[in-house]
Parts: C-alpha cells; sequence; structure tokens
C-alpha cells in the first residue's frame, strides 16, 4: 500500500493543478490504472470546478475544507474504492448516474445497447418499453430521455437498487413515464403487459469467472448483479422462458453479453421462436449485445 501524500505544511494542496499531479502520482505508485483521469475526477469533485474552469483557475488557493476533502479522497482511492462509489456518481450516455453499493456501476460498454436501441426505435410513435433487472436506471431512463413518446416498465429484485433509479428518474425529470417494480424477471411484469422493446444487462459472469474478477468489483458491485451460474446464461435462460408471450410481433429483445458470449447465447435463440438474430460489437471490437425479434407465425 502506498503512502498517501500529507497535507502537514500545505505544499501539495497549495492548488487544484499541484493537487493533481501529486495525486496522479500516488495513483501510478499505486499501480491503478488511468491514475490521471481518476486524479482528475476527484480534483474536479472537491473543487467544483470543471476542466475549463481548472485550466483557468487551477493557481487559486485551496480552502482547508477542499484540501481535506482531496486528503479524505485520495485515500479512499488508494484504499481499493472506486472513484465512482467515492463520489456517488457515474456518468453514462452524457448523463449522471446515482449509484450505490446496491446497483452496478454503468459501464462505457453498455452504451453498445443503448445504441442498437436507438437503430430500431420508432422514435415517432408511442412505444413501451421493459427494462428487466434495472439496476441504476441507466439503460431504460438513457432510452426515454433520447426520445419523447416511450414509457418505461424497470424491474429489479432489489429495493435498494429500485431506490436508486427512482432516484436518477427523479434527478433526469424522466419519473413521469417511468413505473418501477420489485420482482424477479416475469415476476415483476403484469401478465397482460406487451411492449415494443425488451432490454437487460443481467448477470452474466461464471461462476468460475467470478473468482478472478477484480477485488474492486468483488467489493464494491453486488453479487446478484455479476453472477450469472456455472455457465454465465442463466438469466438469460430465464428471461427468454417468458419473452415471447411479453414481446409485441414487432418487438425487439436486446442484451447485453460479455465479450464471449454470443455464440452461446445465439444458439440459445436458434430455434423457430426466434429470427432476425444479430450481434453488436462495442468500440473496443468485442460482441457486447445480441438481438432478435419473434420469428412470424404463420397459418398453413
Amino acid at each position: 500500500m502506498v503512502t498517501a501524500p500529507q497535507n502537514n505544511d500545505g505544499a501539495e494542496w497549495t492548488n487544484a493543478r499541484a493537487a493533481k499531479r501529486a495525486l496522479t502520482e500516488a495513483f501510478e505508485d499505486a499501480g491503478i490504472p488511468f491514475a490521471e483521469n481518476d486524479a482528475g475526477e476527484i480534483i474536479e469533485a472537491a473543487t467544483r470546478l470543471d476542466r475549463t474552469a481548472i485550466i483557468i483557475r487551477g493557481m487559486e488557493p485551496l480552502t482547508p475544507d477542499v484540501s481535506a476533502t482531496i486528503n479524505d479522497y485520495m485515500n479512499r482511492r488508494l484504499s481499493g474504492e472506486p472513484v465512482d462509489h467515492i463520489l456517488g456518481w457515474r456518468e453514462f450516455y452524457g448523463r449522471r448516474f446515482q449509484i450505490s453499493k446496491d446497483v452496478l456501476s454503468p459501464r462505457a460498454d453498455t452504451e453498445t445497447l443503448i445504441r442498437g436501441a436507438l437503430q430500431r426505435l420508432d422514435k415517432n410513435a408511442p412505444q413501451h418499453l421493459l427494462d428487466l433487472g434495472t439496476g441504476s436506471g441507466a439503460i431504460g431512463l438513457t432510452l426515454l430521455a433520447e426520445t419523447e413518446h416511450t414509457q418505461l416498465l424497470a424491474t429489479d429484485l432489489s429495493a435498494g437498487a429500485l431506490n436508486i433509479a427512482a432516484a436518477n428518474a427523479q434527478s433526469l425529470s424522466l419519473q413521469s413515464r417511468t413505473k418501477f417494480v420489485k420482482g424477479a424477471w416475469w415476476d415483476a411484469v403484469p401478465n397482460t403487459a406487451r411492449f415494443d422493446m425488451i432490454l437487460s444487462n443481467p448477470p452474466y459472469i461464471s461462476n468460475d469467472a467470478m473468482k478472478g474478477l477484480e477485488t474492486e468489483v468483488l467489493r464494491f458491485d453486488p453479487d446478484l448483479a455479476l453472477r450469472g451460474g456455472d455457465d454465465g446464461l442463466d438469466a438469460y435462460r430465464l428471461i427468454l422462458a417468458g419473452a415471447k408471450e411479453y414481446l409485441s410481433d414487432a418487438g425487439w429483445l436486446g442484451f447485453e453479453i460479455g465479450f464471449d458470449q454470443a455464440e452461446a447465447l445465439t444458439e440459445l435463440l436458434s430455434n423457430e421462436d426466434w429470427s432476425e438474430i444479430s450481434v453488436d460489437r462495442d468500440l473496443g471490437g468485442n460482441d457486447r449485445a445480441v438481438w432478435t425479434k419473434k420469428t412470424p407465425f404463420h397459418l398453413g
């Protein structure tokens, strides 16, 4: 464990630029990835200055309170706490989402699912969306924010997660178009409901792979949102067991997947119930989302 720079004489925290340099060095010495980015986010949060303001005002003296906050955030990061948990939020698709230990912190890879959904949604007609296992609400709420005529039903087994998602809906002024329901997968969905799009980023990490996850993930992301069973596909099977009943005839079903799960999930979909199966890649070139529609029913 690297000893954090202290503020005994105020030299390290003379100003925001000096503080950022010191934090970056401490994080690099500790082997923390993206050290400069983490240092920048901490300084911006503690000083309440954005990057542009730090360029302009970064040499101004820091108050004792701000200096103490920087010290606190730095020590928490050095102890292994992720920056988004230190700050209590994470940016996703250009918006700030509140997070906690009750939800999976939204990742940039999940924006692949957002891009695919926006390509497939009819933005000129009322659309009903279902976000299964919503967590922070990042997927469903982002799609509401990007469209005008959509309504969202978001479910989760965790009451704590639903509280976070509801707070995010409130902060984004989307609460009037959103309903949150507690329950496991289809148990939370009314029998008569039908949706133009069903989305989920379910737990998909296999039991064996869970053993190799980074300590930060295991400590701060909920096991409920990560563990996908022996092969990582348990949640997909449960969702597919009911999806056809709740999806409209022209509707889309979209999943986030692990980078190595496209073939396995495509096999689960390769039957008479599903058609138009496609795989979208994330910005890193990895398979990240699978899309499909119900096979049209034909008489004869």
